[in-house]
């Protein structure tokens, strides 16, 4: 039972249709400039106009924020005291200034996956509790990550009783179920997909 907030971001696990889903296809990214935050596994990844990868610091907005390509897990290097290729859960805030090379942001790219990720708190008294929040809109809150396990603290936006999911089309992403056994947790866990215009292979408007 999730008692206590524990959020470890956005972890794929399935695709809609209940498709098998069996790692995927991870597209592989260059950083090539300095990266002002550390990029997490978990993270929700954006590209700049240059196609520089960062992991996304607000919940974005559908049909207003482009570049958003899917979500990180993990990431490559060449360490700069090894001297050595690396493979990782994270890479730090100003890597190729701390001298860093040949950084790759690993990323899931499909645009329809279901990810899992921790509520911010309990359902509660919202009308038939989880069940209630299936086909409702939210948002991503928590951003930033863990230097200890390498992992993205992003979690799902609930609001007390459920007052934060709603019809609202901007919102970030779609609930589409909620993990059963932690369906009356303190931070339930919750299935999402990205909603139409948050992915930018559903979004008309380039980087």
């Amino acid at each position: 039972m999730a008692t206590v907030a524990s959020p470890y971001g956005l972890k794929v696990v399935n695709t809609v249709g209940n498709r098998p889903f069996t790692g995927g296809s991870i597209r592989e990214i260059k950083l090539s400039t300095n990266n002002a935050a550390g990029i997490f596994n978990g993270d929700l990844v954006v590209l700049s106009a240059a196609g520089n990868p960062s992991a996304v610091a607000a919940s974005p907005t559908a049909g207003t924020t482009a570049g958003i390509v899917g979500v990180c897990v993990g990431v490559r290097f060449v360490d700069p005291v090894l001297k050595q290729v690396q493979f990782s859960q994270f890479v730090p805030a100003n890597a190729i200034t701390n001298g860093y090379t040949d950084v790759w942001v690993r990323v899931i790219d499909d645009p329809d996956v279901v990810i899992q990720v921790q509520g911010s708190a309990a359902f509660g008294t919202l009308t038939n509790g989880a069940a209630g929040a299936i086909g409702k809109n939210a948002a991503l809150g928590n951003f930033g990550g863990s230097t200890t396990t390498g992992n993205a603290t992003t979690n799902l936006v609930v609001g007390t009783n459920g007052a934060s999911l709603a019809s609202t089309a901007t919102l970030a992403v779609r609930i589409v179920g909620v993990v059963p056994e932690t369906a009356n947790d303190a931070f339930p866990e919750i299935l999402v997909k990205l909603n139409v215009g948050v992915h930018s292979y559903g979004f008309a408007t380039g980087v």
